[in-house]
Protein backbone atom coordinates (compact mmCIF):
# COMPACT_ATOMS: atom_id res chain seq x y z
CA UNK A 1 0.00 0.00 0.00
CA UNK A 2 2.83 2.42 0.82
CA UNK A 3 5.33 1.41 -1.87
CA UNK A 4 8.13 0.39 0.54
CA UNK A 5 9.14 -2.72 2.44
CA UNK A 6 8.21 -3.02 6.15
CA UNK A 7 11.77 -2.37 7.37
CA UNK A 8 12.10 0.87 5.41
CA UNK A 9 8.67 1.99 6.61
CA UNK A 10 9.64 1.34 10.23
CA UNK A 11 13.05 3.04 10.04
CA UNK A 12 11.84 6.17 8.25
CA UNK A 13 8.74 6.72 10.42
CA UNK A 14 6.62 7.43 7.34
CA UNK A 15 3.20 9.00 7.86
CA UNK A 16 0.03 6.97 7.95
CA UNK A 17 -3.18 8.89 7.29
CA UNK A 18 -5.45 7.42 9.96
CA UNK A 19 -7.16 10.22 11.87
CA UNK A 20 -10.68 11.49 12.36
CA UNK A 21 -11.38 14.34 9.94
CA UNK A 22 -11.78 17.70 11.66
CA UNK A 23 -15.22 19.28 11.42
CA UNK A 24 -14.36 22.91 10.77
CA UNK A 25 -17.81 24.35 11.37
CA UNK A 26 -17.48 23.86 15.13
CA UNK A 27 -16.32 27.15 16.64
CA UNK A 28 -13.82 25.76 19.16
CA UNK A 29 -12.18 23.38 16.67
CA UNK A 30 -11.97 26.11 14.02
CA UNK A 31 -10.28 28.42 16.51
CA UNK A 32 -7.82 25.70 17.51
CA UNK A 33 -6.96 25.02 13.88
CA UNK A 34 -6.36 28.73 13.18
CA UNK A 35 -3.94 28.97 16.11
CA UNK A 36 -2.18 25.80 15.04
CA UNK A 37 -1.78 27.08 11.48
CA UNK A 38 -0.39 30.41 12.64
CA UNK A 39 2.22 28.73 14.86
CA UNK A 40 3.26 26.31 12.14
CA UNK A 41 3.58 29.06 9.53
CA UNK A 42 5.63 31.23 11.90
CA UNK A 43 8.00 28.32 12.49
CA UNK A 44 8.25 27.73 8.76
CA UNK A 45 9.05 31.42 8.20
CA UNK A 46 11.92 31.22 10.68
CA UNK A 47 13.36 28.16 8.96
CA UNK A 48 12.57 28.85 5.28
CA UNK A 49 12.23 32.62 4.82
CA UNK A 50 12.71 32.28 1.05
CA UNK A 51 9.18 30.85 0.77
CA UNK A 52 7.68 34.17 1.77
CA UNK A 53 8.73 36.33 -1.19
CA UNK A 54 6.84 37.41 -4.31
CA UNK A 55 8.41 34.77 -6.57
CA UNK A 56 6.65 31.92 -4.75
CA UNK A 57 3.15 30.60 -5.51
CA UNK A 58 1.22 28.78 -2.80
CA UNK A 59 -1.44 26.43 -4.17
CA UNK A 60 -3.99 25.71 -1.46
CA UNK A 61 -6.48 22.87 -1.26
CA UNK A 62 -9.79 24.69 -1.42
CA UNK A 63 -11.34 28.13 -1.08
CA UNK A 64 -11.55 28.22 2.73
CA UNK A 65 -7.83 27.61 3.19
CA UNK A 66 -7.02 30.07 0.40
CA UNK A 67 -9.06 32.87 1.97
CA UNK A 68 -7.44 32.38 5.37
CA UNK A 69 -3.90 32.38 3.97
CA UNK A 70 -4.52 35.30 1.62
CA UNK A 71 -6.48 37.52 4.01
CA UNK A 72 -3.91 37.09 6.79
CA UNK A 73 -0.92 37.09 4.39
CA UNK A 74 0.35 34.02 6.21
CA UNK A 75 3.06 33.53 3.57
CA UNK A 76 4.18 37.17 3.41
CA UNK A 77 4.61 38.60 -0.08
CA UNK A 78 4.09 35.26 -1.82
CA UNK A 79 1.10 34.67 -4.11
CA UNK A 80 -1.84 32.35 -3.42
CA UNK A 81 -4.32 30.39 -5.51
CA UNK A 82 -6.98 27.82 -4.47
CA UNK A 83 -7.65 24.49 -6.16
CA UNK A 84 -11.41 24.14 -5.84
CA UNK A 85 -11.82 20.62 -7.16
CA UNK A 86 -12.57 17.08 -6.04
CA UNK A 87 -10.53 14.96 -8.44
CA UNK A 88 -11.34 11.84 -6.43
CA UNK A 89 -14.77 11.69 -8.08
CA UNK A 90 -15.94 11.73 -11.71
CA UNK A 91 -14.05 11.24 -14.97
CA UNK A 92 -11.06 13.27 -16.09
CA UNK A 93 -8.89 13.65 -19.20
CA UNK A 94 -5.28 13.12 -20.19
CA UNK A 95 -4.47 16.82 -20.45
CA UNK A 96 -5.12 18.88 -17.33
CA UNK A 97 -7.00 22.21 -17.56
CA UNK A 98 -7.53 22.18 -21.34
CA UNK A 99 -10.95 22.58 -22.99
CA UNK A 100 -11.72 18.85 -22.91
CA UNK A 101 -10.76 18.67 -19.22
CA UNK A 102 -13.09 21.56 -18.36
CA UNK A 103 -15.98 20.05 -20.31
CA UNK A 104 -15.51 16.60 -18.78
CA UNK A 105 -15.13 17.81 -15.21
CA UNK A 106 -18.07 20.23 -15.44
CA UNK A 107 -20.26 17.45 -16.79
CA UNK A 108 -19.25 15.14 -13.95
CA UNK A 109 -20.17 17.78 -11.39
CA UNK A 110 -23.47 18.47 -13.23
CA UNK A 111 -22.46 22.11 -13.75
CA UNK A 112 -22.48 24.39 -16.80
CA UNK A 113 -19.01 24.95 -18.22
CA UNK A 114 -19.17 28.66 -17.40
CA UNK A 115 -19.84 27.96 -13.73
CA UNK A 116 -16.98 25.46 -13.57
CA UNK A 117 -14.58 27.95 -15.16
CA UNK A 118 -15.60 30.63 -12.68
CA UNK A 119 -15.19 28.33 -9.68
CA UNK A 120 -12.12 26.27 -10.62
CA UNK A 121 -10.20 27.75 -13.56
CA UNK A 122 -10.38 31.52 -13.02
CA UNK A 123 -9.02 31.38 -9.45
CA UNK A 124 -5.92 29.63 -10.85
CA UNK A 125 -5.08 32.60 -13.11
CA UNK A 126 -1.71 33.27 -11.43
CA UNK A 127 -0.69 29.65 -12.00
CA UNK A 128 -1.37 29.99 -15.72
CA UNK A 129 -0.15 33.50 -16.41
CA UNK A 130 2.68 34.40 -14.03
CA UNK A 131 6.16 32.98 -13.63
CA UNK A 132 7.35 31.69 -10.27
CA UNK A 133 10.68 30.28 -9.19
CA UNK A 134 8.99 28.06 -6.62
CA UNK A 135 5.62 26.35 -6.11
CA UNK A 136 4.47 25.33 -2.62
CA UNK A 137 1.51 22.93 -2.60
CA UNK A 138 -0.51 22.73 0.63
CA UNK A 139 -2.46 19.45 0.77
CA UNK A 140 -3.68 17.12 3.48
CA UNK A 141 -2.86 13.43 3.71
CA UNK A 142 -6.31 12.07 2.89
CA UNK A 143 -7.26 10.58 -0.48
CA UNK A 144 -9.33 13.62 -1.54
CA UNK A 145 -6.32 15.94 -1.13
CA UNK A 146 -3.81 13.52 -2.63
CA UNK A 147 -5.78 13.10 -5.86
CA UNK A 148 -5.94 16.89 -6.17
CA UNK A 149 -2.19 17.02 -5.55
CA UNK A 150 -1.51 14.37 -8.20
CA UNK A 151 -3.55 16.37 -10.75
CA UNK A 152 -1.61 19.58 -10.10
CA UNK A 153 1.75 17.81 -10.29
CA UNK A 154 0.67 16.32 -13.60
CA UNK A 155 -0.19 19.80 -14.87
CA UNK A 156 3.20 21.18 -13.79
CA UNK A 157 4.90 18.45 -15.82
CA UNK A 158 2.63 19.00 -18.82
CA UNK A 159 3.36 22.74 -18.74
CA UNK A 160 7.12 22.00 -18.41
CA UNK A 161 7.52 23.97 -15.21
CA UNK A 162 11.23 24.04 -14.32
CA UNK A 163 11.22 25.71 -10.89
CA UNK A 164 11.31 24.11 -7.48
CA UNK A 165 8.26 22.31 -6.11
CA UNK A 166 7.60 21.71 -2.42
CA UNK A 167 4.77 19.79 -0.78
CA UNK A 168 3.58 21.06 2.59
CA UNK A 169 1.49 18.15 3.77
CA UNK A 170 -0.54 18.30 6.96
CA UNK A 171 -3.05 16.41 9.04
CA UNK A 172 -6.60 17.67 9.39
CA UNK A 173 -6.78 17.07 13.14
CA UNK A 174 -3.59 19.00 13.90
CA UNK A 175 -2.02 21.43 11.48
CA UNK A 176 1.48 19.94 11.69
CA UNK A 177 3.30 20.72 8.46
CA UNK A 178 5.69 18.22 6.92
CA UNK A 179 7.68 19.73 4.05
CA UNK A 180 9.12 17.68 1.18
CA UNK A 181 10.86 18.87 -1.98
CA UNK A 182 9.41 17.04 -4.98
CA UNK A 183 11.18 16.11 -8.19
CA UNK A 184 8.95 16.35 -11.24
CA UNK A 185 9.14 13.73 -13.96
CA UNK A 186 6.79 10.83 -13.19
CA UNK A 187 3.56 12.33 -11.87
CA UNK A 188 1.88 12.82 -15.25
CA UNK A 189 2.32 9.12 -16.02
CA UNK A 190 0.84 8.15 -12.64
CA UNK A 191 -2.05 10.62 -13.07
CA UNK A 192 -2.97 8.96 -16.36
CA UNK A 193 -2.56 5.43 -14.99
CA UNK A 194 -4.73 6.10 -11.96
CA UNK A 195 -7.17 8.95 -12.54
CA UNK A 196 -7.68 8.60 -16.30
CA UNK A 197 -7.33 4.86 -16.92
CA UNK A 198 -8.09 3.47 -13.43
CA UNK A 199 -5.37 0.83 -13.64
CA UNK A 200 -5.73 -1.62 -10.79
CA UNK A 201 -2.04 -2.39 -10.31
CA UNK A 202 0.70 -0.66 -8.34
CA UNK A 203 1.82 2.59 -10.05
CA UNK A 204 4.87 2.21 -12.28
CA UNK A 205 6.88 4.97 -10.56
CA UNK A 206 8.13 5.58 -7.03
CA UNK A 207 5.86 7.87 -5.00
CA UNK A 208 5.52 9.29 -1.51
CA UNK A 209 3.86 6.84 0.93
CA UNK A 210 0.76 9.04 1.33
CA UNK A 211 0.20 8.96 -2.43
CA UNK A 212 0.45 5.15 -2.51
CA UNK A 213 -2.10 4.86 0.26
CA UNK A 214 -4.42 7.40 -1.41
CA UNK A 215 -4.28 5.60 -4.75
CA UNK A 216 -5.21 2.32 -3.07
CA UNK A 217 -8.20 4.01 -1.40
CA UNK A 218 -9.21 5.80 -4.63
CA UNK A 219 -9.25 2.59 -6.68
CA UNK A 220 -11.17 0.82 -3.91
CA UNK A 221 -13.83 3.56 -3.96
CA UNK A 222 -14.38 2.90 -7.69
CA UNK A 223 -15.75 -0.54 -6.86
CA UNK A 224 -19.51 -0.75 -7.12
CA UNK A 225 -19.89 -2.33 -3.69
CA UNK A 226 -17.12 -0.58 -1.74
CA UNK A 227 -17.09 -0.30 2.06
CA UNK A 228 -18.81 3.10 2.08
CA UNK A 229 -21.65 1.92 -0.17
CA UNK A 230 -22.10 -1.17 2.02
CA UNK A 231 -22.39 1.00 5.12
CA UNK A 232 -24.86 3.38 3.47
CA UNK A 233 -26.96 0.42 2.28
CA UNK A 234 -27.18 -0.96 5.81
CA UNK A 235 -28.04 2.45 7.29
CA UNK A 236 -29.98 4.14 4.50
CA UNK A 237 -32.97 4.84 6.77
CA UNK A 238 -30.91 7.23 8.88
CA UNK A 239 -31.37 10.98 8.29
CA UNK A 240 -28.89 12.19 5.68
CA UNK A 241 -27.04 14.56 8.04
CA UNK A 242 -26.54 11.86 10.67
CA UNK A 243 -25.36 9.41 8.02
CA UNK A 244 -22.88 11.95 6.63
CA UNK A 245 -21.45 12.60 10.10
CA UNK A 246 -21.05 8.88 10.66
CA UNK A 247 -19.21 8.52 7.35
CA UNK A 248 -16.85 11.36 8.28
CA UNK A 249 -15.91 9.51 11.46
CA UNK A 250 -15.78 5.99 10.01
CA UNK A 251 -13.82 6.75 6.82
CA UNK A 252 -11.39 9.59 7.65
CA UNK A 253 -8.72 8.51 5.15
CA UNK A 254 -11.11 9.09 2.22
CA UNK A 255 -11.46 12.80 2.92
CA UNK A 256 -14.78 13.25 1.09
CA UNK A 257 -16.71 16.43 1.81
CA UNK A 258 -20.43 16.47 2.55
CA UNK A 259 -21.36 17.01 -1.12
CA UNK A 260 -19.51 13.86 -2.23
CA UNK A 261 -21.12 11.79 0.52
CA UNK A 262 -24.62 13.18 -0.11
CA UNK A 263 -24.35 12.32 -3.80
CA UNK A 264 -23.21 8.80 -2.92
CA UNK A 265 -26.03 8.44 -0.37
CA UNK A 266 -28.66 9.53 -2.91
CA UNK A 267 -27.25 7.18 -5.53
CA UNK A 268 -27.16 4.23 -3.13
CA UNK A 269 -30.69 4.87 -1.89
Amino acid sequence: MFGVNPREFQVNKMPVQSFVKLTINKDKEWCRMNISRKMEVEQLQNEKSEFFDKYVLNILNGQVMYEEFKDKKLMGDADYVPFNEAMCVNATTKHVFNEEFIKTRASGHHEPGEKYIKKVINPLDNLFNKEFKCMVLWFGEDMFCQMNLLTLLSYLEQSEYDGKVFLNSFREDEFKVSQTELELGNYDAVYNEVLVNHKKQKPSHELLPDVYQAIDIYLDMLKENNAVVKYISKNKDLPTLELVNRLFNLFPTIGYGDSQYIELINKTR
